[in-house]
């Protein structure tokens, strides 16, 4: 049975809405607020008659039961004073709500219809107003997803019946502005406004800013499309070609957007993503202009936001999470072409839901593959000054830019139109020329140009992309001495730059030239850092001559040397920051390791390969870490060293946290012996940590406890504190494993120790999770709590989401085994989930056997609709508001 009051209350059976009286459905109207308590007749009589009880209303009332009773039976329940009514195994669409959310449950206001008392009125009225929250989490969730023109529709209805809602009134607006309809937002303020005024109020000052920022229109209100990066400038014509676009890709899964370097082919695939985001469920675009070797498939995880998995290969990982209606642009494929289509044609045969646009400067070659051919902008006929052309708006927006404010003059609109055939239309040559009128004036720009560019003279045809070498050209004519030299080392940069790497690669203070190649629009600077366009950083590259390369890349190498020979920090901040600034210079860094493998010294490419497995193992790029460890492995000089020892301590620890424990034994005793043929008894040490747990996670707990006790041993004798405490760890897990929880218990507390000394907060985390677990199982669940609360708070400042979930499922075990089945087990499928998706499994046996023994006992306790429920309400529930809600209870 089904009883609902978000809208006209009405019980629903199996055969449909049951007849009821108003008095009786009054009467189920207040049993149903009191969410089965009992209610006293003498309440009810006040609530049925809340203008005055008539002298007849208590045989009234029994007889307006009995017509419920008909409907609900036993339901109605009779009481010492008054009446209940019984909820057990029925569904109320009022809790149903408060669950969920669920907007599509409501059919009208709250207990519409009904004529009742206070108790009726105040629940409605809490509803309502939960119906609101609702309302506006997911205005601010469609508005974050890019759906602005479905969250104006669902607004509009909402605000009509709700004029004074401010909070949804402005999410209306931002949604109508987003849109398009800037005046239809300004509406919208001026009929709340016009509301308010008649109770005697006016809108808020929030709500006035926001009218006033429409007014002038705020850049900062438009919202990036999720997946797609940000707009650097406006976008100025190509308005047809987009059209097409749309057209072709609403009628095929595969568009190419093919033409020369320097057409706009990247800034229209962008666009082209951003006006049909709305109609995917994710857009994720895939820069692959810096890739040069290995499998796509591990750049199009990494931008989906897609962790590996253990024994699973990367497309199949990425083939299963791309599921739904889902936009991947492949951006500048033509130097992968061949790996580029053979991808894309695994995920169109994969993936029903899945549209790819590639650009390139051919096609892709693949049957369905629509072509879009991009070439220059519409420039204005031979004679003719169009300022409507495509080319010259272009330029006269740009310029304005570059000047000030100030846009051409009339008289300079002849030259601007010539200047505009004259580079074919090419946005990216208009753009440089339009830069440079900041110092040079429109005659000697044309000047330059045409004693440069054999194909504007007509003497002889010249492929298409000459036109944007000529363009770069005089722009780079146009710099002294100091500023070409400075381009051309810059170019050996793959991405980004501070001031201090170019500094480095420079071998000199480069402000001054930087500054004005900036000026010049030939680097790009922004939030910090520096970069070049892509075909400025081709450009640069080819213009160094081999001494020049070798010297380049050398100092970019030293400068990746000294950056990562110290470990990455152990504090929270600090450890969050360094993550991201290695994320943000990957690209730089694995240009330096790739050249040193193939034109330089492959043993600096093992230094910096093997200082990358911390970043490549936080981020989920194991795959790719173990390839450039295991090339530079096979490169570098084979003769033991120190550095090999690292580099296959490392390669071993990703091999063991991918799931491949086989390959983690091998490399790792490789790793071993070549520590103790060097005599390096503190690398011997990490050896011991890093084969102490592959072996206790291939279950081979004998040669486990042999490492950790030999590790802890020799790190004793060396007076290494820091390996005492991690060996004391490692080998009393091995020793928890094994049933030996006395040992276990000492050995944990002298590495919590440990670490607290050296103020080792992710040391200190993990010796408390495992003292947790300890104590759960002695029996001690308080301190066992506390334990795991402090842990997950240590991990949370760190950053580090593996850490997490060790502490979410430990706190899950407690849950269950504090009686509340649910909550453990909402939490453990949480866990699974998220472990899933990190591909961060957790490989220590009696970690293992501990958790699936508390999901098999929360299952056990729980029927059928509570473990779906618990599920539903994991898959609803972020792990950071997981994480939030178990350190704030």
């Amino acid at each position: 049975m089904r009883f609902e009051v978000l809208g006209p209350v009405r019980v629903c059976t199996p055969d449909g809405e049951a007849a009821l009286a108003p008095k009786p459905r009054a009467l189920l109207a207040v049993l149903l607020a009191a969410r089965g308590r009992p209610v006293t007749v003498e309440r009810l009589l006040a609530e049925l008659w809340p203008a005055g009880v008539p002298s007849t209303a208590m045989a009234t009332l029994q007889m307006h039961a009995s017509a419920l009773r008909r409907v609900v039976g036993d339901r109605l329940r009779t009481t010492s004073g008054g009446y209940r009514l019984d909820l057990t195994a029925a569904t109320l669409d009022a809790a149903e709500f408060e669950q969920t959310a669920a907007l599509g449950l409501w059919r009208g206001d709250a207990y519409d219809g009904v004529r009742a008392g206070p108790s009726v009125a105040a629940a409605a009225a809490r509803l309502a107003e939960l119906r609101l929250s609702a309302r506006l989490d997911w205005a601010r969730r469609t508005l974050a997803e890019g759906r602005h023109a479905a969250a104006a529709t669902e607004l509009a209805g909402w605000v009509a019946e709700q004029s004074t809602a401010e909070g949804l009134v402005r999410q209306l607006m931002l949604a109508l502005y987003r849109s398009g309809r800037a005046g239809d937002a300004l509406t919208a303020y001026d009929d709340v406004t016009a509301a308010l005024g008649e109770l005697g109020a006016r809108p808020g000052p929030e709500l006035d800013a926001l009218a006033a920022a429409v007014r002038r229109r705020d850049p900062t209100l438009d919202r990036p499309t999720p997946g797609v990066p940000a707009r650097r400038n406006r976008f100025v014509g190509r308005r047809f070609e987009l059209d097409r676009a749309i057209d072709l890709l609403g009628a095929a899964r595969l568009l190419t957007v093919v033409g020369p370097g320097g057409a706009g082919k990247t800034r229209l695939s962008l666009e082209l993503a951003r006006e049909v985001a709305e109609d995917h469920d994710a857009v994720h675009v895939v820069e692959l202009a810096e890739h040069r070797d290995g499998p796509l498939d591990a750049r199009l995880a990494a931008a989906a936001g897609i962790r590996e998995e253990p024994g699973v290969a990367v497309r199949d990982t990425v083939v299963r999470q791309l599921t739904g209606r889902v936009l991947v642009v492949l951006d500048n494929c033509e130097h992968v072409r061949a790996d580029a289509a053979a991808l894309a044609h695994a995920l169109l045969a994969a993936c029903p839901g899945l549209r790819l646009v590639a650009t390139s400067r051919e096609q892709l070659g693949l049957s369905g593959e629509v072509i879009l051919t991009l070439g220059g902008l519409a420039t204005p006929p031979p004679g003719a000054t169009d300022p409507r052309a495509d080319a010259m708006r272009l330029f006269a927006d740009r310029v304005a830019a570059a000047r000030g404010g100030a846009g051409l003059a009339p008289a300079e609109q002849a030259v601007a139109a010539e200047l505009c055939r004259r580079l074919d239309g090419l946005p990216l040559a208009i753009e440089l020329a339009a830069a440079r009128l900041r110092a040079v004036p429109l005659s000697e720009i044309m000047s330059r140009l045409d004693r440069r560019l054999d194909l504007l003279t007509g003497t002889s045809p010249v492929p298409r992309h000459r036109t944007m070498r000529a363009a770069i050209d005089w722009g780079y004519d146009l710099l002294d001495e100091p500023q070409q030299k400075l381009l051309r080392r810059l170019g050996v940069f793959a991405g980004g730059f501070d001031l201090a790497s170019a500094a480095e690669v420079a071998g000199g203070d480069p402000l001054d030239p930087l500054t004005q190649l900036v000026d010049r629009s030939m680097v790009e600077f922004g939030q910090g850092r520096y970069r070049l366009i892509e075909t400025i950083r081709e450009y640069a590259r080819e213009r160094l001559d081999p001494t020049e390369r070798a010297e380049a890349y050398g100092r970019l190498v030293a400068v990746w040397e000294r950056r990562l020979a110290s470990p990455p920090p152990l504090d929270g901040p600090a450890h969050t920051e360094w993550l991201a600034g290695i994320g943000a210079d990957h690209d730089t860094i694995v240009a330096a390791l790739d050249w040193t493998l193939r034109d330089g010294d492959p043993a600096k490419g093992l230094g910096i390969a093997a200082a990358m497995w911390w970043y490549w193992w936080v981020a989920g790029r194991m795959a790719e870490g173990r390839a450039w460890l295991d090339r530079a492995l096979a490169a570098a000089p084979p003769a033991p060293s120190a550095l090999r020892a690292r580099a296959l301590r490392a390669a071993a620890a990703l091999a063991r946290n991918s799931g491949d424990l086989p390959a983690a034994r091998r490399l790792g005793e490789q790793g071993l012996s070549t520590f103790r043929e060097l005599g390096d008894r503190t690398g011997m040490v990490a050896a011991l940590n890093n084969l102490l747990i592959t072996a206790q996670a291939q279950e081979d707990y004998p040669a486990s406890l042999a490492f950790g006790y030999e590790a802890l041993r020799i790190a004793e004798d060396e007076s290494d504190a820091r390996m005492v405490a991690a060996a004391s760890n490692n080998t009393a897990g091995t020793l928890r494993c094994v049933g030996r929880l006395d040992e276990a218990e000492e050995l944990f507390h002298r590495a919590l120790a440990g670490f607290r000394v050296l103020n080792d907060r992710r040391g200190e985390a993990a010796a408390l999770t495992n003292l947790s677990t300890i104590d759960r199982r002695r029996g001690r669940p308080t301190p066992a709590r506390s334990a795991m609360r402090e842990a997950l708070a240590i991990y949370t400042e760190l950053g580090i989401a593996e850490g997490q979930l060790d502490a979410v499922e430990g706190l899950a075990q407690l849950d269950v085994l504090d009686g509340d089945a649910a909550g453990g087990l909402r939490l453990l499928a949480l866990a699974e989930r998220e472990r899933s998706a990190l591909g961060a499994p957790s490989f220590t046996p009696d970690e293992i056997a501990d958790r699936d023994r508390a999901e098999a006992e929360a299952r056990a306790r729980l029927g059928p609709a509570e473990v779906a429920r618990a599920y539903r309400e994991a898959n609803a529930t972020t792990l950071a508001e997981a994480v939030a809600a178990l350190l704030a209870g």
